[in-house]
């Protein structure tokens, strides 16, 4: 076990996850926040300077810094370069001249419309969004820099959920406040959902190899290996719903804001890489964490009023 880790991006919903799971294992955690923050040092990412003084104090490094999501790389594409492919890039090269391992978080989004089936981390890339582009940049940066040179690992996550950001926490939210589930349509469109506290999980045990790995870069997708449609989601919750108030939730078909884009009807990855290799077995049931989730939201409205 390496005696601290550095934490990139602590102050993000995975972070903030990766944080509290390795300081569960024992792990002396030193978190770093994009911008300033009341108790963690700064560390910007688009700053190589920055970067290697905070390695000083640090056996191995998680990089979970970031500009996440589509919307938000589309309306800030420079920044979505500079955060996501460049400072990447940064870390990575850091890493090299401190002599320091890495685990590396990337997206699925990197992959764009897959043709082939299941997906895996040799997988063709071809993202279609701003944010999956530069997280692809970035993944190959970190790929090229370190292997040969210092270990590091690169997880190509799925669609998290219980950060606050997913649709599946936009469903739970309107749920409780009894308003109608918006669909767009075919609403066949599937997700693999792994809760943030399993990407948490993937990334500690990733960091409990580290200190015996070789100097070889490896690459892994990490999800929860059961793919939901985007209705099936919006009917877990509907049915969570009648179940906690007597009250059938209501969901809504819409028409999709950009009609030109690809319908991925299928999403099925295959984890036993990542199983076989770090012996990672994401176990939250996402239907259960639902009827959790919305109960609580559903307690928590009853209080305020």
């Amino acid at each position: 076990m390496s005696d601290r880790v550095g934490v990139l991006g602590a102050t993000g919903s995975v972070g903030q996850a990766v944080v509290q799971t390795l300081e569960d294992r024992g792990y002396d955690v030193y978190p770093a926040a994009g911008s300033a923050h009341e108790e963690y040092p700064a560390v910007d990412i688009r700053n190589r300077g920055a970067i290697q003084p905070f390695l000083e104090h640090v056996d191995s490094l998680v990089n979970a810094a970031g500009l996440v999501g589509i919307d938000a790389c589309r309306s800030r594409p420079d920044a979505a370069f500079e955060i996501n492919a460049a400072g990447a890039s940064n870390v990575a090269w850091a890493c090299v001249r401190a002599d320091v391992p890495l685990v590396h978080l990337s997206s699925v989004a990197t992959i764009g419309d897959p043709d082939e089936f299941p997906i895996t981390a040799t997988t063709s890339r071809n993202p279609t969004t701003t944010y999956g582009r530069t997280k692809l940049a970035g993944e190959r940066a970190v790929r090229t820099l370190t292997d040969g040179r210092v270990p590091s690992v690169t997880f190509c996550v799925t669609n998290v959920y219980g950060d606050g950001e997913s649709v599946v926490d936009y469903f739970l939210e309107r749920a409780a406040a009894g308003e109608d589930l918006p669909v767009h349509r075919p609403g066949t469109q599937e997700r693999d959902l792994i809760h943030v506290h399993d990407v948490a999980s993937g990334i500690a045990t990733a960091v409990d190899r580290l200190a015996e790995a070789d100097s070889i870069a490896r690459s892994y997708v990490l999800g929860r290996g059961v793919s939901y449609s985007v209705l099936e989601i919006a009917g877990l919750v509907a049915h969570a719903h009648n179940a906690s108030t007597g009250s059938p939730g209501g969901i809504e078909l819409r028409e999709r804001p950009n009609p030109n884009s690809p319908v991925v009807d299928r999403f099925d990855v295959d984890l036993e890489r990542v199983r076989s290799a770090l012996g990672v077995e994401p176990a939250r049931d996402l239907e259960e964490w639902i009827e959790v989730k919305l109960e609580r939201r559903l307690e928590c409205r009853n209080r305020v009023r």
